[in-house]
């Protein structure tokens, strides 16, 4: 297949999993993969039940059926309506003043937050006193705070949405100010009249076109925040996708009648209809699936959104499978590996652990010492770029810290950064960049909704735990001789008959001993031991039978 300079929907279906993939410019940027047992839970509403308030984290933690309790953290608690009101910036004169709420539509709760966080910050520091209007929010976060902690009550029943998925041991980040998504707004049940439009919109005129336009169907008590798509259509598809919404509201509201709390009260849309929301913009010039289910289900949507798109959207008859005819089942395989090529010459390295992801970018190859600083530039620019798409594409959030090339000039290293940040503009999930230090190194922090790929999908290496490295032969070996003196100890010249299985592995060492180990340790322990191969077992275990009655007796004396 041709590379493209736009970009292509791939829609993969086999057997129960289904991979949608983002192709740009012929690479991939995005997979999403949803299996049965994996199933997308982000936007899913709950009737739960609070479990405890825990006043000093300001938060409470809920039962909504899972099997960690979801984490409600007060800020993310609605009230009523004047409460909430009460908390956002007013959004009736932005067209004059420029300002615009976000797409995300907490403007004003991240305000307040930023305003607690900059008194915290200058008491810190000890630098001049806060502004008023600092002062100001975060007197009022600290009033809401101690208002919610009153309101809520544990085994009261709540109403919370999913806004992050249960990470390792952590449960669902939950949310009790509800959003139903839609292709061209998203709805705000309990948003008291607030109608938002993305940031993205920038022209005035027609900000205020679809503001008055949505304001003009919206019910009563009802809020929306516009999506960026919604820029230039028609009032019909908007009513249209409005009406949509609305019903699905009254579902929810019909549902919660007869509910009794933990229970799943809506659930969001399948993952094809979500990515086509969400990713179908009008540079996406090829959507094709190798289902017909999925194919019939694109159509119905395209149909519906982007009528004018109905021509992109293919059923894929080709002989290959999908993905190795548009040429991405490399970068797919890819994802798994902790070594990425760059076409420099160099590579980078990326590392998992418990509290960051750890990149380390290296140039691969000698350069002349005049040559090197133009060669590292050139190869950390590379790295810039491939390290934004491996975030992407593994879906990687948390702490991100990235090891540069060190370079001598300070422009350079500017260079880098600019670079970095103009890569993660194309990125949908929220992050923060620092500039390079002068140690060469970059921190990054990026929006985490869900485990990364890999987390997901891969299983922990039995051998290693996850960790990469797997224990020395030579220290099995030690720990099986001092099993041996502690049981030798206690059956002191009974001249006992012993099995000893271990790891193919670990027999290699065993064999090249200059006396044969088996004659060793029946000089130094009196003991008839005969080692066995048994591929089962990890090259760090082994396993002690007695020979008189064929019995496991490896746990009786430890160091197993």
């Amino acid at each position: 297949m041709k590379k493209s300079s736009t970009k292509q929907l791939l829609m993969n279906k086999t057997g129960d999993e289904i991979q949608v993939a983002l192709v740009e410019e012929g690479r991939l940027a995005e997979l999403i993969i949803e299996r049965p047992e994996s199933r997308r839970s982000i936007g899913d509403i709950y009737l739960g039940r609070v479990h405890k308030v825990v006043e000093g984290l300001k938060a409470a933690f809920v039962d909504i059926g899972q099997k960690s309790d979801g984490f409600l953290h007060f800020s993310d608690v609605g009230t009523t309506n004047e409460d909430y009101r009460a908390l956002i910036e007013d959004d009736e004169d932005d067209d004059e003043n420029g300002g615009a709420e976000d797409a995300d539509g907490e403007d004003g709760l991240q305000a307040s937050r930023n305003g607690e966080a900059n008194v915290k910050q200058a008491a810190r520091s000890g630098s001049k006193k806060p502004s008023a209007d600092d002062q100001e929010r975060a007197e009022k976060r600290q009033s809401y705070t101690q208002m919610i902690a009153g309101k809520l009550k544990p085994n009261d029943s709540i109403l919370v949405q999913v806004i992050k998925e249960p990470i390792s041991s952590k449960g669902s980040r939950l949310t009790s100010d509800i959003t139903i998504a839609g292709r061209f707004m998203v709805l705000l049940p309990f948003g008291g009249g607030q109608v938002a439009v993305s940031r993205r919109v920038i022209a005035r005129k027609e900000r205020s076109r679809l503001k008055k336009l949505v304001r003009s169907m919206l019910p009563e008590g009802f809020g929306a925040i516009i999506r960026t798509v919604a820029e230039d259509q028609e009032e019909t598809l908007l009513k249209q996708d409005l009406e949509k919404l609305l019903a699905k509201w009254t579902q929810i509201e019909e549902k919660l009648q007869d509910a009794a709390p933990p229970q799943l009260i809506f659930k969001e849309d399948t993952i094809i209809s979500s990515v086509l929301r969400d990713s179908l913009t009008s540079d996406v010039s090829e959507i094709v699936a190798n289902s017909p289910v999925i194919y019939k289900e694109t159509l119905n949507y395209i149909q519906w959104a982007a009528p004018e798109m109905v021509k992109n959207v293919t059923l894929y008859q080709g002989k290959l499978p999908l993905f190795e005819g548009y040429g991405i089942a490399k970068d797919v395989e890819s994802i798994f590996s902790r070594k990425v090529w760059l076409k420099s010459g160099g590579y980078i390295i990326i590392e998992h652990t418990e509290a960051m992801v750890v990149v380390d970018v290296n140039s691969g190859r000698y350069a002349a010492k005049r040559e090197q600083e133009e060669n590292s530039l050139k190869t950390n620019l590379e790295a810039a770029r491939e390290v934004v798409r491996q975030l992407r594409l593994r879906d990687i959030g948390g702490i991100i810290v990235v090891d540069f090339i060190d370079m001598l000039d300070q422009k350079n290293a500017k260079k880098v950064y600019d670079s970095m940040k103009a890569e993660l503009r194309n990125d949908r999930a929220k992050s923060n960049i620092l500039p390079m230090s002068d140690f060469g190194i970059m921190q990054i922090t990026r929006e985490r909704i869900r485990p990364s790929l890999m987390q997901r999908m891969g299983d922990q290496c039995p051998a290693c735990g996850g960790s990469g490295v797997v224990q020395a032969r030579f220290t099995t070996i030690n720990q099986i001789e001092r099993w041996l003196r502690k049981y030798a100890l206690q059956h002191s010249m009974q001249f006992q008959q012993l099995d000893l299985y271990v790891s193919p592995t670990v027999i290699e060492p065993l064999q090249n001993s200059d006396l044969k180990t088996e004659l060793k340790w029946f000089l130094q322990h009196m003991l008839f031991v005969q080692v066995k191969p048994d591929e089962s077992l990890r090259s760090d275990d082994f396993r002690f039978y007695s020979r008189k009655n064929n019995k496991d007796i490896t746990a009786e004396y430890g160091d197993i």
